[in-house]
């Protein structure tokens, strides 16, 4: 009887063990991979414009979430060079706050980019390790996009795929004039 009430409560234990663990392994994030840059501004005394300095970015982390539902449904993909914080940027009331104060803190640099229900890009932000985040939008020169984001794949909760981004438009076929990042990404979608 009582080797029966301790494998029974060691079976309940291992369950409840892989049912707390599940979630964890969920909130692993992705892989990225490339290379670009990343502007950094700062204002010099009396300065009437700012001084950019070009910051190196290769993130090797990454990870996707959705906002919304239907049309106005918004996916989230976040690319980072240091491992990031999921579990406590999951239950953020501002997830965008949380990684702009991570990135203070840890003086990590990230690129966030919002895409719409269609896939297009919406926004583009970029924090070069310093908590201060850069905000573009999309500009389209000569049919050539600023940033793209190509899905390669969405399966079994992931995103697959490149991201691209630049300025100008040159040659035939087109190409950025300045080149300010090329990356890939297998990213988790996360709650």
């Amino acid at each position: 009887m009582t080797r029966a009430v301790l494998s029974s409560a060691f079976g309940l234990c291992l369950v409840a063990a892989t049912l707390i663990t599940a979630p964890v392994a969920a909130q692993e994030a992705g892989t990225a991979s490339g290379q670009g840059t990343i502007d950094r501004l700062t204002w010099p005394k009396d300065a009437k414009e700012p001084t950019v300095e070009k910051v190196a970015f290769a993130p090797r982390y990454s990870y996707a979430y959705r906002e919304g539902t239907g049309s106005a449904a918004m996916t989230w993909l976040i690319l980072t060079e240091q491992p990031p914080p999921l579990k406590a940027w999951a239950t953020a009331k501002d997830r965008a706050e949380a990684r702009r104060l991570w990135s203070e803190k840890e003086k990590a640099s990230f690129i966030a980019v919002q895409l719409n229900a269609k896939g297009g890009v919406e926004l583009f932000f970029l924090c070069p390790g310093n908590g201060n985040v850069n905000t573009e939008m999309v500009s389209t020169i000569n049919g050539l996009d600023s940033v793209v984001v190509a899905i390669a794949g969405r399966d079994g909760g992931r995103l697959k795929g490149t991201l691209s981004c630049g300025e100008g438009t040159c040659g035939d076929p087109p190409v950025y004039c300045t080149k300010k990042g090329d990356y890939v990404f297998d990213a988790p979608l996360l709650p």
